[in-house]
């Protein structure tokens, strides 16, 4: 895996309006899969092969790409099937991934019931320039700021598309989402432009307590020497690191631990200037600013299911799942979040191809969403 040495670059990339249509004799990734052309991007969060959606026959209907109005600069997918079921699950891509992040973990699976699934990249691009650099556009138009906006257009374009080619708008809109689109489809859930949403190891965006931006310097402050001291990644809100699973923290430490702090400093606080891992948030009084314009609050207005894993050494339980349900306890709004912890699980399913006694997630995320149909139903 190669390691991101150059994660910021300030440079605007111009989007081509408009919308492509077309009709597929298969909207699932069972051709991809036979010609060896799955996205990279869903690979990059897919559990091992031997837990990816059985896909035992076509499901045909109409695939739908292009870019989100008013401004075009995110990018999305919809695919709804001929025989559709008249529902929607909509997601916003996880991290700094591509509209196709969920083909293989969610789109499958959703398509082989029935229900049409739409996805966008959240307005967030990167280009990976050789072996050893990836480039990460940041602009205004891509900041965190937009995400939860950029779901909520997804929404309704998709709402217009299919009730052009159906004759009727969907009865319900679910949301789902990983990591930070798992941050989106919480707000979502608060905002309450959708009927119910599923997040899986989502990052709680806060600007009076915890947060990735006080936990990520805390960690790599207390990871800069051997050996580790643990009483500081406790400190962070951090499992200790054992023998066990010290080798899955090295693999994180190199390619997602400082790269993530940087994108997000760049985005909240680009006048600051130093190394990430000296970064007080807490004397950064722009970035508060900015992270209270999209906090989570708490304040659900629809059913919300969260699952999280106890190792998840990029998106601590305590500072994210815990923390998240915390807060809507404090709102009173308990009896509209129901929260799934998994002990050996960590950040992405991925993991399980290298560490075979992480527990995947995403089996967990399909039982989440049936859950989460029959409640709200």
């Amino acid at each position: 895996m190669s390691v991101p040495r150059a994660y910021a670059f300030r440079v605007d990339l111009p989007r081509a309006p408009g919308i492509v249509e077309a009709d597929l004799p298969d909207l699932t990734t069972a051709p991809q899969r036979s010609a060896g052309t799955l996205a990279a991007d869903a690979l990059h969060i897919a559990p091992p092969k031997a837990l990816w959606t059985p896909v035992p026959k076509p499901v045909p209907g109409m695939l739908v790409t292009g870019s989100l109005p008013p401004d075009n600069r995110a990018r999305f997918v919809l695919r709804v099937p001929k025989d559709w079921n008249g529902r929607l699950v909509v997601a916003a891509a996880s991290g700094i991934t591509d509209e196709n992040t969920y083909d293989l973990y969610f789109s499958d699976f959703a398509l082989s019931r029935g229900y049409a699934f739409a996805a966008t990249d959240k307005g967030v691009r990167r280009a990976v320039l050789d072996a050893d650099t990836v480039v990460m556009p940041m602009t205004p138009e891509s900041s965190v700021r937009r995400w939860a906006g950029r779901l909520e257009t997804l929404v309704e374009t998709a709402r217009e598309l299919i009730m052009r080619r159906h004759g009727s708008s969907p009865e319900r809109v679910y949301a789902i989402g990983l990591s930070n689109g798992g941050f989106v489809a919480r707000r979502a859930a608060e905002m309450g432009f959708v009927d119910g949403a599923v997040e899986i190891s989502g990052v709680m965006w806060r600007a009076d307590a915890g947060g990735l931006l006080r936990e990520m310097p805390a960690l790599l402050r207390a990871t800069a020497k051997e050996p580790w001291d643990q009483d500081a990644i406790a400190r962070a809100g951090f499992p200790r690191v054992d023998a066990k699973w010290r080798p899955l923290c090295d693999l994180y430490k190199l390619v997602y631990w400082e790269s993530s702090l940087g994108l997000f400093v760049s985005d909240l606080d680009p006048s600051y200037i130093g190394h990430v891992a000296d970064y007080d948030l807490d004397r950064r009084p722009a970035a508060l600013a900015a992270i209270r314009e999209f906090e989570n609050t708490g304040e659900l207005k629809v059913p919300l299911i969260s699952i999280a894993g106890r190792r998840d050494y990029l998106i601590p339980c305590a500072g994210h799942a815990e923390a998240y349900r915390d807060l809507v306890r404090s709102k009173g709004k308990a009896g509209l979040h129901r929260l799934v912890l998994e002990d050996d699980a960590a950040h992405v399913d991925t993991n399980a191809d290298m560490f075979p006694f992480v527990t995947p997630l995403m089996p967990r995320a399909h039982a989440a969403f049936d859950e989460l149909v029959a409640w709200v139903d």
